[in-house]
């Protein structure tokens, strides 16, 4: 079973990669915004979605949280939400193939 705090640790991680990457040297923590914050380009998310779906071997639908992000009055998502989304649609992927047995 995946626990939030795995994916949390693993979200935090790949965006202090990233943000070494850019040389970004503030706090990231859960109320990080990751456009506007961090400075992510659509580049940027779509490496840190593949590169968590690489990681746990299961898709996981990114592109409907960009598409709600761009409906959005305020165009960006905090790290919370993201680590939230990649968990619930774990953790679903994980309830649902436990169903099937």
């Amino acid at each position: 079973m995946i626990h939030k705090q795995e994916v949390s640790d693993n979200v935090f991680a790949l965006l202090k990669q990233l943000a070494n990457d850019w040389e970004y040297e503030g706090e990231i923590d859960t109320e990080t915004y990751l456009f506007s914050e961090l400075g992510f380009q659509s580049l940027d998310v779509v490496i840190l979605g593949n590169t968590l779906q690489e990681q746990y071997g299961q898709p996981i639908p990114f592109a409907d949280l960009l598409e709600d992000i761009g409906r959005r009055p305020f165009n960006d998502t905090k790290v919370s939400e993201w680590i939230d989304f990649t968990y619930y649609h774990l953790v679903g992927e994980q309830i649902g193939a436990r169903d099937d047995t």
